[in-house]
């Protein structure tokens, strides 16, 4: 299958009703998901996205295992991690997208509470729709009464991101099919990732879990591929053997025309999640320049990581406590690591660019 977490300044507070009349515009009532609705048309490499939806999380957070919760960000990476870090109370947001290029995320969309008070933003510079616009921290800033999106300069322009959300312009919902088409299977289940190629001739590959009080549901898709020849038995026992799907319950493939989409579920109480965007990166200034998944399956004493993307030029090296097991440099290559009966190992995946290297996960698992 390929690729496998208010405002001040005159912009107002989330709960005055002075605001009532600007939920009656695109931007409150929008049917579209998230990544829909605010990622514009882009051009020049391949792009992606990631989408975590806290409330959900919240809402079920009972019910979750404890790393899982630990595990979902609760704030962006890279420029929008500085921003949130530089907020004088801690925001509590509805959703968090961001999206950019192939190994940069550069744009951040977040719904929510916060207070940009203690954020040294100056007066706004322009009014976009319920938008005020800052330059902030070598960041560009829009706030609106519950929706903060930033946008790092040296990747995109906030203008293109706030076209797109508000007015529907250049939306690449719109004009990309294979975008669309990940979407549509994705929809804005509770935490989802996905690549899409900038040519209609890659493959694009997304892939999602939405949590429930009872069950949890893993969605991947890939669409743009050669599928005459697949045949769904055969998948379906090759996918078997990889993860998630191995320890899943239970789960279907559909092949329909170039599009291949491989579902099953989890009790959520069993549900193990582990963020391919590393906590550790937010609010740090380094680039996000590589994604991973990562399955650890205490019975069989392994641990597999498997590479979603990685930025021209970089490559993902994993460790354990003898040293590099694996280095990994193209989408979809993976390495499994064995281990005793009894080992604890601390397992840690860092991706490496020239002469700087950024620590994506740790891991402690005991066998």
């Amino acid at each position: 299958m390929g690729a496998t977490g208010l405002v001040g300044s005159g912009a107002g507070c989330l709960n005055d009703d002075s605001e009532s009349d600007k939920r009656n515009s695109s931007i409150w009532n929008s049917d579209l998901s998230p990544a829909a609705q605010w990622v514009p048309t882009s051009a020049g490499s391949d792009w992606f996205f990631k989408y975590t939806d806290l409330e959900t999380v919240r809402s079920h957070e009972d019910g979750l295992l404890e790393d899982t919760i630990d595990e979902i960000p609760v704030a962006p990476s890279g420029a929008g991690g500085r921003i949130v870090g530089r907020l004088d109370t801690e925001p509590t947001f509805e959703y968090i997208l961001e999206f950019g290029p192939e190994g940069q995320s550069g744009h951040y969309v977040m719904r929510g509470t916060f207070d940009l008070a203690g954020l040294d933003v100056g007066d706004p510079t322009d009014e976009v729709g319920e938008f005020e616009v800052f330059d902030a921290a070598g960041e560009s800033v829009a706030a609106s009464s519950d929706t903060l999106v930033v946008v790092d300069p040296e990747v995109g322009s906030i203008d293109d991101v706030l076209a797109a959300g508000l007015d529907g312009t250049d939306r690449r919902v719109d004009g990309d099919g294979p975008f669309g088409t990940v979407l549509e299977q994705l929809g804005d289940d509770t935490l989802g990732f996905g690549v899409v190629p900038e040519s209609s001739d890659g493959v694009a590959v997304g892939n999602s879990w939405a949590i429930d009080s009872e069950t949890t549901t893993y969605t991947q898709v890939m669409t743009g591929a050669d599928s005459s020849e697949l045949n769904e038995d055969q998948l379906e026992s090759e996918l078997a053997t990889e993860s998630p799907f191995d320890r899943l319950d239970a789960f279907s493939i559909d092949i329909e025309d170039d599009t291949v989409i491989a579902t099953g579920s989890v009790p959520t109480t069993d549900f193990r999640y582990t963020d391919s965007i590393s906590k550790t990166q937010a609010g740090t200034g380094r680039p996000v320049r590589a994604s991973i998944s990562i399955a650890v399956e205490t019975a069989a004493q392994s641990v597999t990581v498997v590479l979603a993307s990685v930025e021209t030029g970089a490559h993902v090296e994993v460790r354990d406590g003898d040293g590099t097991q694996a280095t990994l440099t193209e989408r979809g290559e993976e390495v499994t690591l064995e281990y005793e009966v009894g080992e604890t190992e601390t397992i840690s995946v860092v991706v490496i660019e020239g002469d700087q290297e950024s620590v994506i996960t740790t891991e402690t698992v005991e066998f």
